[in-house]
């Protein structure tokens, strides 16, 4: 029990069909005061039963189990107990695409591979990982994700009116991005003619599976940047695996790899300070779910130099850190749930019409 005005411990559902792994699991979550291990399964249907009983602040789950895998359980726990929920399996690798993607587009947070245990034991790097991730999803509300709903009635905040005729539009996102680009990539209109530069903030090696996955649900062409490269209609860009991705001054994509020092990589500033140099007041700006304050600066020069922004509203982001940064410092044009910013988009003047 918490004491001298101490925060109540996380509280934890472990979902494992390893009798060991499941020891080795609660034994590092045990170690660490700030979390406690409410409840243990062996599998989803026995941990249906037992989310009402131990009402998990997070759960963290396997994948491959028997009676009831973590891709249902994942399907199925989302609508009668909603709560963060954390992956934890050896078929989530950077080569294992369609399983992340899969257990995200499920209404998973996050997913990282099993800790490795040598000895029963789970290594101290490894251990703090997952301890750390654990924390981060804590407090991380569910978005309800229902396939085909139609858009919702316009609840957007409109906050300073700005009418641009748009030659690009960029768009950062960190954690809760994969979601938020899932919703509003596909959503755009096949005949979406201006350029969409995105960056996303994702562990090495994870990109180019997810740009795999986007590329099945999108309509438009979704590619990775090239050096002098110029972004053309209908196309979407990210940049490299573990690059940055800016503008020259004639608008050609410019790739250049991370400085020691820098705290984010891509970095969604550096491409929207490169946006507000060379396109000024043709450009739209977008900020989606993520933790920290990365692309925020870079939304006031794009505001600065009379562009259009937009950031994704707090109901529907998995972190409203980011948006929530760029919106205080009075540089967003329109708040917009994840659900509304692809209308927003198709309806901006300039799009080719069908």
């Amino acid at each position: 029990m918490p004491n001298n005005g101490e925060a109540a411990p996380i509280r934890v559902l472990l979902v494992e069909d390893s009798p060991l792994q499941l020891h080795i699991i609660k034994s590092v979550l045990d170690a660490d005061a700030h979390i406690e291990v409410v409840g243990t399964a062996m599998n989803g249907a026995e941990a249906l039963n037992l989310l009402p009983v131990v009402r998990p602040d997070v759960i963290c789950t396997d994948y491959h189990m028997p009676v009831m895998d973590g891709l249902e359980f994942i399907q199925k726990a989302v609508k009668i107990y909603p709560c963060p929920i954390l992956v934890l399996s050896i078929s989530v690798q950077p080569d294992q695409v369609d399983n992340i993607f899969k257990l995200l587009s499920a209404g998973a947070i996050d997913v990282m591979p099993k800790p490795r245990a040598t000895g029963g034991i789970i290594g101290k790097e490894d251990g703090l990982k997952l301890v750390e991730r654990i924390r981060i999803i804590n407090g991380v509300k569910y978005i309800p994700r229902k396939k085909g709903q139609p858009i919702p009635p316009p609840s957007a905040k409109c906050l300073i009116p700005r009418l641009v005729l748009p030659k690009i539009i960029v768009m950062g996102a960190s954690t809760g991005g994969p979601q938020a680009f899932e919703v509003i990539l596909s959503g755009l209109k096949n005949h979406f003619s201006i350029p969409i530069v995105c960056i996303q903030h994702i562990s090495h090696g994870f990109l180019a599976g997810m740009l795999t996955w986007l590329r099945g649900i999108c309509p438009l062409i979704i590619e990775t940047a090239t050096e002098g490269g110029f972004p053309m209609p209908g196309h979407i860009y990210f940049p490299p695996d573990g690059m940055h991705l800016t503008f020259s001054n004639n608008g050609a994509f410019v790739i250049c790899p991370p400085n020691l020092d820098d705290m984010y990589c891509p970095s969604i500033d550096k491409l929207f300070h490169s946006t507000a140099e060379v396109y000024g007041n043709s450009a739209v700006a977008v900020i989606l779910s993520g933790m920290g304050r990365d692309g925020a600066n870079g939304m006031k020069t794009i505001f600065d130099a009379g562009g259009d922004t937009v950031a994704q509203d707090e109901d529907s982001s998995i972190i409203f850190g980011m948006p929530a940064v760029a919106i205080n410092l009075g540089v967003i044009c329109n708040v917009l749930s994840a659900n509304e910013i692809a209308p927003y988009l198709n309806d901006l003047p300039g799009n080719i019409s069908p």
